[in-house]
């Protein structure tokens, strides 16, 4: 028996997130640690552990955004006309429902 594939938008969603989060750091490290890291050269100990810190995100971004690419590729969303659940309810005829009304409150 055949299974099938269950799909989640939510880890689509997620990947994105992680992606956007991930040049956004990228971003602060090209253009903006620089001052934050020479503004805590007063204190040697911050600066190593600041230091430290960046080297350490640097290194697992990388593999954090090939994971996150990877996720979206497989969980990529399926058109709408396919994923989309479209429940048919019956038209209600205008007289009908306020006849129902009426014989509540009349009761």
């Amino acid at each position: 028996m055949k299974r099938r594939r269950v799909h989640y938008p939510l880890k689509y969603r997620r990947a994105r997130t992680v992606i956007y989060a991930v040049v956004l750091f990228w971003l602060w490290t090209w253009l903006g640690s620089a001052a934050f890291v020479a503004s805590l050269f007063n204190s040697p100990i911050h600066a190593i552990i600041a230091m430290y810190a960046l080297f350490t995100f640097v290194l697992l971004s990388f593999p954090v955004f090939l994971l996150a690419l990877a996720q979206m590729a497989l969980n990529r969303p399926k058109a709408m006309s396919e994923a989309a659940v479209a429940v048919r309810l019956d038209p209600r005829q205008p007289g009908h429902a306020e006849a129902a009304h009426t014989a509540r409150s009349a009761s």
